[in-house]
This record gives C-alpha cells, sequence and structure tokens, in this order.
C-alpha cells in the first residue's frame, strides 16, 4: 500500500512537471513575440515581422529535426 501511494505520487509530479514545462515554454516563446513587436513599435517601423503561433513554430521545427 505504502509503495503505490509513493509510486502514484511519483506518476502526479512527473505528470504536473511536464505539463509546466510546456506551458513555460509557451509563454516564453510568447514574451519573445511580444518583446519583437514592441522593439518594431519603438523604431518606429510600419512592417512588423508575420507573428507564428507557438504550434506553428513547434510544427516547423520537427519538420526540420526530421529532415535532418
Amino acid at each position: 500500500m505504502r509503495i503505490a501511494t509513493i509510486c502514484f505520487f511519483a506518476g502526479l509530479i512527473a505528470i504536473i512537471s511536464a505539463c509546466s514545462a510546456g506551458s513555460i515554454k509557451r509563454t516564453g516563446y510568447e514574451t519573445l513575440q511580444n518583446m519583437g513587436e514592441i522593439q518594431c513599435q519603438k523604431e518606429l517601423s510600419s512592417e512588423y515581422p508575420e507573428r507564428e503561433s507557438y504550434d506553428a513554430y513547434q510544427k516547423k521545427r520537427k519538420d526540420i529535426e526530421n529532415t535532418q
């Protein structure tokens, strides 16, 4: 019984860690996108680079990794 409880909590912690790592990466990516937009606004640039979603970025990245 005690081993089962320990295994349960270890699994739960692993799942929570995996979810939070993904959200941290997504938040970091979106922060960098926002910083880029702010930089363009400060420079009074009329051309903003096209904003790419995190999911599209991840898909491109996986495609590049698979072709190498």
